[in-house]
């Protein structure tokens, strides 16, 4: 496996790229979910993905599990109009600094699904005033700053998820409500 890889821990990247790559169709089918529900067809290949990735019995549950935990988010007025005042060129700055934020004490499955709502809404900002690169770059930050600052605790999560096969969207939903609450308080005092 190491000479396929031309390095060593060859075994290890293939993992941590499984890893990623299934991290990244989630993001993707939770954001193509989320236009789907207002209407708008996306597809996987419009956020840098690809045709049939979205197929897996699994990605659809945790798609599914991820819409339900941020549902509420999504009525939240307040997250709304922050989001809407944001401009494209200020894209990186505020998700940089609002998913530091939101991770600032530790991580949680909740944290984890603000974060794909913000990135949701990031890209939604995006797609209606037509910039296309701007959605899958935002894409590729997201995964960078999961691969950069939370890539162990997700690898151990999604195989505890594997074996367990638990529906825990319950307590998820309140841990994406208090986490909807921080970032809230934290655009409120820097923007």
């Amino acid at each position: 496996m190491e000479e396929a890889h031309g390095e060593v821990g060859g075994e290890d990247c293939v993992v941590d790229d499984r890893i990623m790559a299934l991290a990244a169709v989630v993001l993707r089918g939770y954001v193509i979910a989320r236009f789907r529900a207002e209407g708008i067809q996306l597809s996987p290949e419009e956020l840098g993905g690809t045709p049939n990735e979205l197929q897996d019995h699994g990605i659809k549950e945790m798609v599914d599990v991820l819409l339900r935990t941020t549902e509420e988010l999504e009525r939240n007025a307040e997250l709304q109009h922050l989001i809407s005042h944001v401009q494209v060129n200020c894209f990186q700055d505020l998700f940089i600094s609002v998913a530091k934020e939101l991770f600032r004490d530790g991580i949680n499955w909740g944290k984890v699904a603000s974060l794909y709502f913000l990135v949701y809404m990031l890209i939604h900002k995006a797609h209606t005033q037509n910039q296309p690169q701007v959605m899958v770059t935002i894409i590729n930050w997201s995964l960078q700053f999961i691969r950069e600052n939370h890539y162990s605790w997700i690898s151990r999560q999604l195989v505890w998820i594997a074996v367990r096969k638990v529906a825990w969207w319950c307590s998820l939903t309140l841990l994406a409500s208090l986490a909807c609450a921080a970032a809230i308080a934290y655009w409120r005092k820097h923007l």
